[in-house]
């Protein structure tokens, strides 16, 4: 049977180069490694650039070549892009609300060895103190080719947060269109609900068998959009189930938990509320399934959370 896992990269790549021939204003910009945009710098090189390590350039000169009608494109490591450039973001293209793709990679867990300095852990919740920025943080390759068209189609900036380069399992078989704005239904249940993100949906699906296992029924609601929110969705969802539960490979402060817990705690008090993912620690060195069991972000780890929050 053909290994059916392939990168979130990859599918950003894939993606890329797809829509760049048919859309002449895309031009890319690398911070040092153009491997991040696959094989478009040699297919179209007078539509790259590399500022070598220089992300606060990277950002200036994009929101320059958006003023001129381009579409720019840049990408870094998550942690260096959100938070070295943060102020270029803020000011250059947020500020003006300006047509720039903002890409992230190795977002969560999945730089593993490289340390703290690497572990993107906070960047959702730095992009999201930012006015105007559409997040996205795609389940697998297929959600993320598919929301790689949406942000092309999307006209502002947005920040797209991809994981590392190994292979990541498959939540979907196939996805035509990806919409901006929206959660997918994955699973229903009439107990807990639970809305993830990235890396964390595919662990999400087998917490729910080993919650059903507890006889507890969950649903799990991918909301790959971060911002905006499916309020419709998870408003609906706060009538149905007795506990929402929020899970991600992030810090919980800021991120898609924080998202969640701000619109329920504004809209409605009956149904309680459970945000799971790092809390208030920074990554560390290591594989990401070692990473994730370390931090309780597991499947075993995660249904323990839900199942000893029930017993209180």
């Amino acid at each position: 049977m053909a290994d059916k896992r392939r990168s979130t990269r990859e599918a950003f790549i894939d993606a890329l180069l797809e829509i760049s021939k048919n859309h002449e204003n895309i031009v890319t910009i690398a911070a040092d490694s153009q491997s991040r945009y696959g094989e478009f710098p040699n297919l179209y090189k007078n539509r790259s650039l590399n500022v070598g390590i220089a992300e606060q350039s990277m950002v200036g000169i994009a929101a320059g070549l958006a003023l001129s009608g381009k579409i720019p494109v840049v990408t870094a490591y998550a942690n260096f892009l959100t938070f070295r450039a943060a102020e270029q973001i803020r000011v250059d293209i947020a500020g003006q609300n300006l047509n720039v793709k903002i890409v992230g990679t190795d977002a969560g867990f999945s730089s593993e060895w490289l340390g703290y300095t690497h572990v993107a852990l906070e960047d959702v919740a730095a992009i999201r103190s930012i006015p105007n920025i559409v997040i996205i943080d795609p389940a697998d390759y297929e959600e993320t080719f598919a929301a790689t068209k949406a942000m092309f189609d999307y006209n502002g900036p947005v920040y797209l947060r991809l994981r590392g380069k190994g292979r990541e399992p498959r939540v979907y078989e196939k996805m035509e269109n990806y919409k901006i704005g929206k959660g997918n239904i994955l699973r229903e249940g009439n107990n807990v609900a639970i809305i993830c993100s990235g890396g964390a949906v595919y662990d999400s699906l087998s917490v729910a068998n080993i919650l059903k296992s507890e006889n507890i029924e969950a649903t799990v609601i991918d909301m790959a959009s971060i911002r905006p929110l499916d309020k419709e969705l998870i408003l609906g969802l706060a009538l149905k189930v007795n506990l929402i539960v929020t899970v991600e490979d992030h810090n919980v402060i800021g991120g898609l938990g924080s998202a969640v817990t701000e619109l329920i705690s504004e809209n409605c008090n009956n149904v309680k509320l459970l945000r799971v993912g790092v809390k208030d620690r920074f990554g560390t060195a290591g594989t990401e399934e070692l990473l994730k069991k370390n931090f309780m972000l597991d499947d075993v780890g995660i249904a323990y959370s839900i199942s000893e929050f029930l017993k209180k």
